[in-house]
């Protein structure tokens, strides 16, 4: 099972789907507050989310998956991994940090600020810039391409999409920093990209430590978008994983560490 990020649906693995598909059948869904679905409050938090797919799973009688989480996705895969551990085998989480800089949030508050005053440029620029790593001296991979796909989807949402995006932001905004509990103790991967500036490598190293049986590793010239930057090499990388197979002198990837 795939849960996406902010700006992804059920629609947004096409993909990554493909590249599964000879090894397993492939989940996403619409949580509430994504894609096709209806908005969610921001009053409803992530733990919310985690029962409602754990709740999906129940009613098509799945067996224990294994789950990738990305980003916003990915605090609530942690999520339902903690409250439900039954029904996950094992746990991928991508760019996904328990804690985050009060520096972070208030440039996340800021960018939605400049939305709700009408200032769409100032929103455009100060998303991007929040997603995406704008070091000349780094590499990343199609970083032009991603950054003109994110500036189209930021300036053409739809008010539906608009006001999920915020309610969406201000969740996490609240839950973020909450005392998430108990770490799942099932077998955990948290990667990242090598040059992640909004969950950097530091914050979703802590992820993994405070897990039990946690690996950690970041995928080279990629920022927090790396599913999009290097699809291909993430793909392989859960394959890898969900079927047992070493992550050892992956060439896209600069290391695995354990917990």
């Amino acid at each position: 099972m795939l849960l996406g990020g902010a700006f992804q649906d059920r629609y947004s693995w096409a993909r990554h789907e493909a590249r599964l598909a000879p090894f397993a059948s492939t989940v996403t869904v619409d949580l509430p507050g994504a894609g096709d679905a209806d908005p969610l409050p921001p009053g409803y938090g992530l733990e919310f989310l985690a029962d409602a797919a754990h709740h999906m799973v129940t009613e098509l009688g799945l067996p224990p998956l294994n789950v990738m989480g990305g980003s916003y996705g990915g605090a609530v895969a942690y999520r339902l991994a903690q409250r439900h551990p039954a029904s996950v085998r094992r746990l991928m989480l991508c760019g996904t940090a328990l804690r985050v800089p009060e520096a972070t949030r208030a440039r996340a508050r800021a960018s939605i600020d400049m939305f709700l005053a009408g200032d769409r440029d100032g929103f455009v620029r100060s998303t991007v810039a929040l997603f995406l790593c704008a070091d000349p001296a780094v590499t990343v991979h199609k970083r032009a391409a991603v950054t003109r796909l994110l500036e189209r989807q930021l300036r053409t949402l739809t008010p539906d999409q608009a006001a999920k995006y915020l309610w969406n932001t201000e969740r996490v905004l609240a839950c973020v920093d909450r005392d998430a509990g108990a770490a799942p103790s099932g077998p955990v991967l948290v990667v990242t990209g090598e040059h992640d500036t909004l969950t950097t490598a530091e914050m979703c190293r802590a992820t993994a430590s405070g897990c039990p049986d946690a690996r950690f590793t970041t995928v080279r010239h990629a920022d927090h978008l790396l599913p999009l930057q290097r699809a291909d090499e993430f793909a392989d990388l859960m394959v890898r994983y969900f079927t047992d197979r070493p992550l050892d002198d992956l060439p896209y990837c600069t290391g695995v560490e354990s917990s």
